[in-house]
């Protein structure tokens, strides 16, 4: 009969460990672009469900109100339409005045209620405020520049004469606008953040760059002694722009100016950067 094993004596098998300790993964720490990159996707994603995510039609909208607009601008002027703009068919000159404008408008006012909802996410160190306005902004280039691509598609399929020649110089157009409603947005979001009336003065504002921005008129039948005072304003020179660049028959006027759009671009941009870095601790903080 063989002799009990002591609980003292193991074999080799049983000393030396079956396999090996698996290393655990370091985790690397995402640096602040990371982290801010992260943030804004799934706010935009937010953003999606807020806006559209209730309702089946909410993104048919996107395409039905500049549709309507053009619509209704194009029946009440069909006999004087080659007037209101030479050199570039009426529908086209339309589109890149509606559609633009629809976004700049909409991102701005859209910021000003940036904070208020999404107060709750603040408590997160990685979501800032900026963050959300980035994200509504974003989401509203992707909108309604998808709708001007879809218009202008089908503008080309119904034989409207749209240049192709000048893409990139159309694309930075765009680009040049969304910064600068980004930049009047971010203005706009501190000033929101003191006081919600705000937006009962933007309402009746925006009505009014609605028919001072040469949208759906051309600045070419305004008289010379009363252009130079709609040329102060910074969006007839992105759209007339714009409008050049998809007919090079509609000769731009003395004055337009991109160094003018970019000399506001920089202003606002750093005006809203300066205020948003003296009171962002006080947008983050519950009311």
């Amino acid at each position: 009969m063989s002799s009990p094993i002591s609980p003292f004596i193991y074999s080799k098998k049983y000393m030396e460990p079956s396999s090996p300790l698996k290393k655990l993964p370091r985790l690397k720490a995402r640096g602040g672009l990371a982290v801010m990159y992260a943030s804004i996707r799934a706010l935009i994603l937010r953003e999606l469900q807020t806006r559209f995510g209730r309702y089946r039609l909410g993104y048919v909208w996107v395409f039905l109100e500049p549709l309507l607009t053009i619509g209704v601008m194009v029946l009440l002027f069909a006999t004087i339409r080659q007037r209101m703009a030479p050199g570039i068919e009426y529908e086209v000159f339309l589109i890149n005045g509606i559609i633009p404008f629809f976004m700049f408008r909409t991102g701005v006012m859209l910021g000003t209620s940036a904070v208020e909802s999404n107060k709750g996410l603040f408590s997160y160190r990685s979501v800032k405020p900026i963050d959300a306005l980035v994200a509504r902004n974003i989401l509203e280039l992707l909108l309604k520049f998808t709708a001007y691509m879809g218009f202008s598609v089908s503008f080309l399929w119904f034989g409207y004469s749209i240049s192709l020649s000048e893409i990139p110089n159309l694309l930075f157009y765009w680009l040049l606008l969304f910064i600068f409603m980004f930049s009047c947005s971010l203005v706009f979001l501190v000033i929101a953040d003191f006081s919600k009336e705000i937006v009962k003065i933007l309402s009746p504002l925006f009505l009014i760059l609605y028919l001072a921005s040469g949208i759906l008129y051309s600045i070419h039948i305004i008289p010379a002694e009363y252009r130079v005072y709609l040329l102060y304003n910074p969006l007839i020179h992105i759209f007339e722009l714009m409008r050049n660049a998809v007919a090079p028959t509609y000769a731009l006027v003395p004055g337009i100016s991109l160094s003018y759009f970019i000399y506001w671009i920089i202003i606002t941009l750093f005006l809203g950067l300066l205020l948003y870095k003296r009171f962002e601790r006080r947008m983050v903080k519950s009311k």
